[in-house]
C-alpha cells in the first residue's frame, strides 16, 4: 500500500484500539445524571513543554475525546508553557504569540461564543490563554480587546445538541499568529462523535476501531489516554473487518494523502468524511491519482475520513507498507522521498468477521437542501495569503442572519494549493471549476474543508450550499494549511440573531 501526501491524494492508516477503549479513553471523569442527554465528560488538558515542544499533556497528540451526540464536553486548559511576553506584534500576521493558546474542536456544531449559560467559551477562538505572568501590554490585538485573554487557564464547554452527527472530529490549537507552529509542533488530539445505537450496520458496528492522525512528525497510531505509535505497523487477521478513522492533522501546505496498495483482495470502502457518515459506500480506487479535488478519499489539511477495510478471507500470511510523501510535487513525479511509513501485517487464523454486499449507509442526517434560489456569495482566495486581496484585520466580512441558506462559491487565484474551511456550519459541495457534480458523485456531499483547485489558466472554484442554523456569534473561514492562516489568509464571518 503507498499511501502518498501531495496535491493529489487519499490516504489511509490506522490507530489500533478497539470500541470498547473509545468509552473509557482516559478522558477524565465522566458525571452522568439520570438524563442521558446531561451526560458530561470533563477533561483537563494541560500544555506543557517538552524536548522543546508543546504538548498536552506531557503527550501528543492529546487524548482521546468521546462523546454521544447530546453530550456536553467540559475542558480545562491549562497553559504552562514559558511567559514570552509577545503578543502585541506591529503585524498581527506574522508569527507572535508563540506560547499563547486556545481551543478549537474542529468540526463541531457548537456555539462560536460562549455555553448556554453565557459563563464558559465555547468554540471562541477569538479567546487566548497566555501563559502564568504573561505580560500583554496593548490594549487590543486584531481588533479583539485584551479582555478576551485569559491568565495561565480557562474553562472551555462545548455543548453538542441531540441531534449532533456522528463522526470523526479533531481538537487543535487555533491562537492567530501561534496556530502554524503549535499545531506543527503537536497540539492537536482525536475527537470522537460516537455513533447512535443501531444507526450503523451490523459490520461497521462491530469492527475494531483504529485511529490515525497524519502529523507533522509522520503518521501516528493514536493512543486513548494520548500519544500514540509514529510508523506503526498494523496487524490484520485474513477476513479480518476493521474501521479506520484518519485525520490529516499537518500543518504544512503540500499535505494531501492519497493511498496505493499491492495486496490483491484488500478491500478499501470509504464510509464517512469530515466527520459525516456517506449515504452509502464507495470502494475505493487505490491508484486513483486524480488531482486532490477530483479524488473522493483525497484528504487536504483538516480533513478526516472514515474507512471501513476488510482483508482477503483467504490471504496467505504477508507484509506490506504504506509509504508517506509530504511534497504536492510527489504525485507530479517531481520528487520521490518518502516521509513515513507504516506495515500491515496480516497473520494468524482467518476469521469469520461480520460482512454484508449491502452498500446502504444512514447518511449524515442533515436536512438536504431543496432545489430553489439562494443569495450567493463568492470570495477569492488571494495571492500574498490574501482573501479578495486583503489580509486578515478582524474586521467582519460577512454578516449573515440565522437561518439563512445560501449558495458560496470559492475560488482560488494563487497558482498553488490551499484548503478553505469553516467553523461551525458543514456545507454542501455541488460544483467543481464550475462544473456542477452528478447527483450519484461521490464528491457531492458534506464536509467542512475542502481542497480548493488551482488551474493555469484561470480561477479554480469550488462552488458548496450552505446553511447558518442554531447558533449567532463570531467565527472565522480561513485557509488550513495553518502557516497561510497566520500568515493573513482568514476573514471573520458574523451571524446575528
Amino acid at each position: 500500500m503507498t499511501l502518498v501526501i501531495s496535491r493529489r491524494s487519499m490516504l489511509r492508516g490506522t490507530a489500533a484500539y478497539g470500541a470498547t477503549s473509545l468509552l473509557c479513553a482516559g478522558l477524565g471523569t465522566v458525571a452522568e445524571s439520570e438524563d442521558r442527554a446531561a451526560r458530561r465528560t470533563d477533561l483537563t488538558l494541560r500544555v506543557q513543554e517538552l524536548n522543546g515542544r508543546p504538548t498536552y499533556n506531557g503527550v501528543s497528540p492529546g487524548p482521546t475525546i468521546v462523546a454521544d451526540p447530546g453530550d456536553t464536553i467540559d475542558v480545562h486548559l491549562i497553559n504552562d508553557l514559558p511567559a514570552l511576553h509577545d503578543d502585541c506584534a506591529d503585524n498581527h500576521n506574522t508569527f507572535h504569540g508563540l506560547n499563547t493558546t486556545n481551543l478549537h474542536t474542529h468540526g463541531l456544531h457548537v456555539s462560536p461564543t460562549t455555553d448556554s449559560s453565557g459563563r464558559f467559551d465555547s468554540d471562541n477562538v477569538f479567546v487566548s490563554v497566555v501563559p502564568k505572568d504573561q505580560v500583554v501590554p496593548c490594549a487590543e490585538v486584531n481588533g479583539n480587546s485584551v479582555k478576551s485573554f485569559r491568565w495561565h487557564q480557562n474553562r472551555f464547554r462545548f455543548e453538542t445538541g441531540a441531534d449532533h452527527p456522528s463522526g470523526t472530529f479533531w481538537y487543535h490549537a487555533h491562537k492567530h499568529g501561534s496556530t502554524f507552529q503549535q499545531v506543527a509542533a503537536g497540539l492537536a488530539g482525536p475527537l470522537v462523535i460516537r455513533d447512535r445505537p443501531g444507526a450503523m450496520p451490523e459490520y461497521i458496528a462491530r469492527a475494531s476501531e483504529k485511529i490515525l492522525m497524519i502529523m507533522n512528525r509522520g503518521l501516528v497510531l493514536t493512543n486513548p489516554a494520548g500519544g500514540g505509535t509514529v510508523d506503526p505497523t498494523i496487524t490484520m487477521r485474513p477476513g479480518e473487518v476493521q474501521r479506520w478513522r484518519i485525520i490529516n492533522a499537518q500543518a504544512i501546505g503540500n499535505s494531501f494523502a492519497y493511498l496505493r496498495t499491492n495486496v490483491p483482495g484488500l478491500e478499501i470502502y470509504q464510509i464517512a468524511f469530515d466527520g459525516l457518515t456517506l449515504h452509502r459506500r464507495i470502494k475505493i480506487d487505490q491508484g486513483n491519482d486524480d488531482e486532490p479535488w477530483l479524488n473522493p478519499a483525497a484528504l487536504a489539511p483538516g480533513n478526516r475520513t472514515d474507512f471501513i477495510v476488510r482483508a482477503p478471507p483467504g490471504a496467505k500470511d504477508s507484509i506490506f507498507s504504506i509509504p508517506i510523501i509530504r511534497e504536492v510535487r510527489e504525485v507530479l513525479g517531481l520528487s520521490g522521498a518518502i516521509a513515513s511509513e507504516i506495515k500491515i501485517e496480516i497473520a494468524g487464523k482467518p476469521v469469520d468477521s461480520a460482512w454484508s454486499d449491502d452498500d446502504t449507509l444512514p447518511g449524515p442526517g442533515l436536512e438536504p437542501f431543496v432545489e430553489a434560489p439562494r443569495p450567493r456569495r463568492e470570495i477569492m482566495f488571494s495571492p500574498q495569503f490574501r482573501i479578495a486581496g486583503q489580509a486578515y484585520d478582524g474586521e467582519v466580512k460577512h454578516s449573515i442572519p440565522l437561518g439563512a441558506k445560501e449558495e458560496w462559491t470559492i475560488y482560488n487565484n494563487t497558482g498553488g494549493v490551499h484548503a478553505f474551511h469553516i467553523h461551525v456550519n458543514p456545507f454542501f459541495v455541488t460544483h467543481i471549476d464550475g462544473i456542477e457534480l452528478s447527483g450519484d458523485d461521490p464528491l457531492r456531499r458534506w464536509q467542512d474543508t475542502v481542497g480548493l483547485p488551482y488551474n493555469d489558466d484561470g480561477p479554480g472554484s469550488i462552488t458548496f450550499r450552505t446553511r447558518f442554523e442554531t447558533f449567532t456569534g463570531k467565527f472565522v473561514i480561513h485557509c488550513h494549511i495553518l502557516r497561510h492562516e497566520d500568515l493573513g489568509m482568514m476573514q471573520t464571518v458574523e451571524v446575528t440573531g
